[in-house]
């Protein structure tokens, strides 16, 4: 796993870079901070995704609910900080490829890591369910941190390029 994710880091560098050869370092770093920034806001969803399912296997597990505002605002900032890479990631590489689709980066991301996080929730359960069951409700808590992430992901970042258009063609007038 840790070699495609080098790999599609490698290859949103050479994009960046190329950008900038044609258009300029600023405009490409521009563009980098600010698929930064909306991979951040919309990564809210993948931190309180994960508190959901974090929740869920306490739930499953019979213990009580231990729900504290500190535990819950560290994980939201920490998994919400993976919207850093993944929106730059999505604007570098996959928004020209998935056609400017949200909803097919989250189910992408979502594939790709449905396995990993099921099994790390699994092996937190003081009981084993059935395969059907645990695989579905994997699913479910994996595409409640993913699929809203593509889709606020892809509006920011389209508001974005919209607004930028605005400002180039009031330049040009």
């Amino acid at each position: 796993m840790i070699f495609l994710l080098a790999g599609v880091l490698l290859l949103t560098a050479w994009r960046f870079t190329s950008l900038a050869r044609r258009r300029g370092v600023a405009l490409a770093l521009r563009g980098v901070a600010i698929s930064a920034c909306c991979g951040l806001l919309a990564g809210l969803f993948i931190g309180v995704g994960a508190r959901v399912g974090m929740g869920a296997i306490t739930i499953a597990n019979g213990d009580p609910q231990r729900l504290t505002a500190s535990g819950t605002f560290t994980v939201v900032v920490t998994f919400s900080s993976f919207g850093v890479v993944l929106g730059v990631v999505y604007e570098g590489l996959f928004r020209r490829l998935l056609r400017r689709k949200g909803l097919a980066y989250g189910g992408l991301l979502m594939l790709c890591t449905w396995y990993p996080l099921a099994h790390a929730a699994a092996q937190q359960l003081t009981e084993h369910p059935a395969l059907v069951p645990l695989a579905t409700s994997s699913g479910l808590f994996v595409g409640l941190m993913w699929l809203p992430f593509g889709l606020a992901l892809e509006a920011l970042l389209r508001r974005w390029h919209d607004r930028k258009g605005v400002q180039v063609a009031e330049a040009a007038a």
